[in-house]
């Protein structure tokens, strides 16, 4: 089964030595369930500096997979106390991103629901800061 949702997303980027950096962005977007998994799907656009990029979260009880496709290719995967290693692919290059999951919480079904997921990011073994996002999936009527 896959509805229309209205997505929206709210992040706290904190990066050492700077101020924190807040983003927000509301855009449709899809919902389907797969095999116990709910998958959130959305176009980026040139607001959030990667258009022609297709974004997909898989949740899952215990993992959250975050997918991007076309003009920016990554796959991180989120998973409490444990880190995930891969490439960050702009198009004009790779950079080696590691995330370490520090929070995941989520009430996602095929309603809808929130999804909460806190991470630390370092890119080329730099510790670089720590992320939050808040994603809040509404079916559209």
């Amino acid at each position: 089964m896959t509805c229309e949702v209205l997505l929206t997303i709210d992040g706290v980027q904190r990066f050492q030595n700077e101020a924190p950096e807040t983003t927000k962005l509301v855009t449709d977007g899809t919902l389907r369930t797969e095999n116990g998994a709910v998958l959130l799907s959305y176009a980026e656009s040139e607001l959030t500096g990667m258009s022609g990029t297709q974004t997909t979260f898989r949740i899952e009880p215990e993992r959250v997979t975050l997918t991007r496709t076309g003009a920016v290719q990554s796959v991180m995967v989120f998973a409490v106390g444990e880190e995930d290693r891969s490439l960050y692919d702009v198009g004009v290059g790779a950079l080696m991103i590691t995330v370490r999951t520090e929070r995941i919480s989520s009430n996602i079904d095929e309603n809808g629901g929130t999804l909460e997921v806190a991470y630390a990011i370092s890119i080329e073994d730099d510790t670089a800061g720590t992320i939050q996002y808040r994603v809040e999936a509404r079916r559209k009527t």
